[in-house]
């Protein structure tokens, strides 16, 4: 009795094994979007590249490069975050990060603070939305991308950063000292 129910699950795993086969061969056929033919075509792209290319290729480079041209062809949300890009989120969404406390966009390239942080040192002197930051130390701020941002404004804990802002209705830049500490980590205000 024991052997004819060994039997049977065999059968019933070789079939179920030969079902999933035979559905990976025959579903390029049926569907018309094979992922690992279009896999393929990346792969051989890239060796042909490695291959071929007058000067040395950074394949991490390239591959991180398609993968993001692949992610915003879906739509403005879907985002691919580097390993490295990844660690300084956790920090920021941690809370351990020292900073000015600020969220900011760059509007045309301009940096704009979108809010201080609520609690935080920018909120305490006296920095407002719409601000816009032309001078982090002495480093201008006009024409910064996003991720050179950060690298001006943090910085160890207890350290000076002194930003020069332009604020709508005023006529001289106004400057701003603050000593970086540790940011409250919420994320949003209540």
């Amino acid at each position: 009795m024991k052997s004819t129910s060994t039997k049977i699950s065999l059968i019933a795993i070789a079939a179920a094994i030969i079902g999933v086969s035979f559905g990976m061969y025959v579903q390029p056929a049926i569907g018309g979007d094979n992922v690992f033919e279009q896999v393929k075509k990346f792969n051989d792209i890239l060796s042909s590249a490695v291959k071929n290319y007058v000067e040395e290729v950074d394949t991490q480079k390239l591959t991180e490069s398609a993968i993001r041209g692949m992610l915003e062809e879906l739509d403005p949300h879907s985002v691919y975050i580097s390993a490295k890009e990844m660690e300084r989120v956790e920090e920021e969404f941690k809370g351990s990060f020292e900073g000015i406390g600020v969220e900011f966009d760059i509007v045309t390239d301009t940096l704009t603070i979108v809010s201080p942080i609520a609690g935080g040192p920018s909120e305490k002197l006296g920095i407002q939305a719409g601000d816009k930051i032309v001078r982090i130390n002495d480093t201008i701020a006009v024409g910064m991308t996003r991720s050179e941002v950060p690298k001006k404004l943090r910085g160890y804990k207890g350290t000076m950063v002194k930003v020069h802002i332009k604020r709508a209705g005023e006529k001289d830049l106004l400057e701003f000292k603050r000593i970086r500490e540790k940011n409250p980590p919420n994320s949003v205000d209540a």
